[in-house]
């Protein structure tokens, strides 16, 4: 079986969990004998620069064929925008804004990205994160006849930022609803849409999108950091966050909270991660008595990590889905401090797997430290009903 993935970044532009969901199907899916090709962008210097256009394969002058990583092909093209999604924090709101309005059409990406559909045929287009490719794709596929999966990764279909508070229920002014109505225009109804959570999969039920897909709850598969069998320290105290150096993802409240613990003894808290605030992270760490600043970790080295650490700690004040952080940790047997938002009370049960505490609660995470710097959660599993690669074949199938 061809299919071909659609994310917005893959490969050396990967920032998140997204794409290591995107990367995960796309390996697990080679091991099964299909022909799986990840189509993601690149900025446009990228093209300019380390275009290969010309060897045997390339699809023209639009999207460039980059050959494959391991087993699976990686396909790379600039759509056309203002700047290169990436980009997008480094500039001001009416300029994000004039972005934003144009990636919800950008007819001459879709045109680019339907050009290299017709010429692969695949038997399957599998979307993710649209954004920055252009949310008209959903549409062109189905005037194309080809079977379309599309998986909600997070909140980007309900606010441009894809940030929204923990207690959100529902847009108050008429741009939030404006911007809701128009998407759910623009994604119309793929064949199936799947959604790592409960909570999200209702929450997008429950505005309305989606109306004639078949609607699916299936689960982030275990990454590679998550594979290696049973890790952390029996008894030991060792934090460790991981994630974007953000405010909404809580980073400065665990920091806060930290601070404030006045008897942590020998316990440590170990900050992996990149982002805006990494370098007021960074001067934080160097005052605060046991933090660790690890910076960006790939591959072994953030392996590694995970296997000295005992309790992975996720602060996030936004609504969050089936964060693949946590579904790596838990499937190591390492227990997670969280906040209690969006899907994560349904991958951690307060004193089975994990302590939940409120969003933007620095008491209630201090509490949560110290009350599991006194305990042991031990022998729990993740829970598992389907192989995820497994179930994709059958979703893809399915006619």
């Amino acid at each position: 079986m061809k299919v071909i993935l659609v994310n917005n970044l893959y490969g050396r532009h990967a920032r998140g969990g997204a794409e290591r969901v995107v990367e995960s199907e796309a390996r697990g899916l080679a091991a099964r004998d299909h022909e799986p090709v990840v189509v993601s962008a690149i900025p446009e210097s990228d093209m300019l620069s380390g275009g290969v256009c010309g060897v045997e394969g390339c699809s023209g002058p639009d999207i460039i064929i980059r050959g494959a990583e391991g087993p699976v092909r990686m396909a790379e093209y600039y759509p056309p925008n203002i700047f290169f999604y990436k980009d997008l924090h480094r500039h001001s709101v009416p300029v994000r804004l004039l972005w934003h309005l144009f990636d919800i059409w950008n007819p001459k990406s879709v045109r680019m990205l339907m050009k290299f559909v017709r010429r692969e045929k695949p038997d399957v287009v599998h979307t993710h994160n649209l954004m920055g490719l252009g949310f008209s794709i959903p549409r062109a596929l189905k005037r194309e006849g080809v079977r379309h999966v599309h998986t909600i990764h997070d909140v980007q279909l309900l606010h441009p930022s894809g940030l929204l508070p923990a207690d959100w229920k529902g847009p108050r002014l008429p741009h939030g609803r404006l911007y809701i109505s128009i998407m759910k225009r623009r994604m119309g109804s793929p064949d199936v849409v799947l959604f790592p959570s409960e909570f999200m999969k209702e929450l997008h039920e429950r505005l309305g999108f989606f109306p004639e897909s078949e609607r699916v709850v299936l689960r982030n598969p275990v990454g590679r950091a998550g594979r290696a069998g049973k890790s952390g320290e029996s008894g030991a105290r060792r934090f460790l966050f991981v994630g974007q150096l953000e405010a909404h993802k809580g980073v400065l409240d665990l920091l806060d909270a930290w601070m404030l613990w006045d008897k942590h003894g020998d316990a440590t808290l170990s900050v992996v991660g990149s982002g805006t605030l990494e370098d007021v992270v960074k001067r934080r760490a160097e005052y605060a008595p046991g933090v660790n600043f690890r910076g960006r970790l790939e591959g072994d080295e953030f392996v590694r990590e995970l296997g000295r650490s005992s309790w992975l700690v996720v602060p996030s004040e936004v609504i969050e889905n089936a964060p693949t952080v946590i579904v790596e940790v838990l499937a190591r047997g390492i227990p997670v401090i969280a906040s209690r938002t969006g899907g994560i009370p349904e991958l951690v049960q307060d004193g089975r797997n994990g302590i939940l505490f409120e969003p933007g609660d620095r008491e209630g995470l201090l509490a949560a430290l110290k009350r599991a710097a006194d305990m042991k959660i031990g022998g729990f599993s993740l829970q598992e009903t389907q192989d995820h690669t497994e179930a994709l074949e059958e979703i893809y199938r399915e006619q």
